[in-house]
């Protein structure tokens, strides 16, 4: 948009041929080729997480008074752009080119917003749907010290090789009670994330723009993610689950270390999402194998999936963290606010 065309109240559509590119959470939700232009004045911006949530007052077509809300990234994520709970001052002028809602005409996912002192914000790009994070930079090592999984981490970036994600296999094995469970599923209704709830341990991997950190404690490794400040603990003095565990979304973790691995073995899970619309029983198991990248020092993670009610086949996938200085911030989730 050229920055000098005067600020009209309204909405227009524009479509881009190519979505290739499009993160398939946010695809979810939103239309990655159909752009939006909302053009008004900033009612309020509530910055949080999960998501920070824009409003801003218009018009409709028919000339009438609405009010068109923007999801934006999570607070985290947006401190880490260099953003803060002052990006938008309400009554000021915004120009906001965003994608449109599936099921909802008045919502939209923020792309860029543009002032009228003629500055602007990007936080997804228009011309790709591609979600923009800082540049990381690794944790440093003293002289002659090596890399080991201990430490902070995070995901390179979304797309393609930088997304750090490896091939999956097993997702075509969905079984008719699968793909029942599935097409009962509503992500906007039934995503965990949305009632401030923590999912799978494989979803917390994949988190973009989250760090998570590895420690030890006494007998046990704690696994924190900043994702809804989900803390896990892999039990390293014991080799079988006990018979006593209480189930949970993340299930009960016991670990050893082999040939070079940290080699976590997980049961006792409930009901739940393993990510996005994938859904796992109680009869879920799981293992996942960490280690360090030779050469690029990189957090390696991949897991093996036993789920059978919803999948004839093991589920496989890995996910690789770049080493990072960035300090944890506490999620503070917030439960998604009234829309008004």
């Amino acid at each position: 948009m050229c920055r000098s065309l005067p600020l009209v109240v309204g909405l227009t559509l524009a479509s881009f041929a190519s979505i290739a590119n499009a993160h398939h959470g946010f695809a979810a939700h939103f239309y990655p080729d159909r752009v939006i232009r909302i053009e008004g004045t900033v009612k309020k911006f509530v910055f949080i997480n999960p998501h920070s949530i824009l409003h801003i007052d218009s018009v409709n077509e028919a000339g009438e008074p609405v009010v068109y809300v923007c999801d934006l990234q999570a607070r985290i994520q947006l401190l880490r752009l260099g953003a803060d709970k002052s990006l938008f001052t309400v009554g000021e002028l915004i120009v906001v080119e965003g994608f449109a809602a599936r099921r909802d005409p008045l919502r939209c996912e923020f792309g860029t917003g543009y002032f009228a002192d003629g500055s602007s914000f990007t936080m997804r790009s228009t011309d790709g749907a591609r979600s923009l994070f800082p540049e990381n930079r690794a944790a440093p090592l003293a002289p002659g010290v090596s890399r080991t999984i201990f430490g902070v981490w995070i995901r390179p970036g979304m797309f393609g090789d930088a997304s750090g994600r490896g091939k999956e296999t097993g997702y075509d094995s969905i079984t008719a009670e699968g793909k029942a469970a599935r097409a009962a599923f509503d992500p906007d209704t039934d995503s965990p994330v949305y009632r401030c709830e923590g999912s799978s341990p494989v979803r917390n991997w994949r988190s973009p723009g989250l760090a998570t950190s590895i420690r030890r404690q006494n007998n046990d490794i704690i696994i924190y993610h900043e994702f809804m400040d989900i803390t896990r603990t892999v039990h390293m003095n014991i080799s079988e689950h006990p018979a006593d565990i209480q189930p949970s979304y993340l299930g009960h973790s016991i670990g050893r270390f082999e040939d070079g691995y940290l080699v976590i073995d997980t049961a006792a899970f409930t009901n739940g999402v393993l990510f996005m619309s994938t859904l796992h029983t109680d009869q879920m198991t799981m293992e996942e194998r960490i280690s360090i990248q030779q050469g690029t020092g990189d957090l390696l993670i991949s897991w093996t999936v036993n789920e059978p009610v919803y999948y004839s086949e093991p589920l496989t996938g890995s996910q690789r963290l770049q080493s990072t200085d960035k300090e944890i911030i506490p999620y503070d989730c917030v439960r998604e606010l009234p829309l008004e």
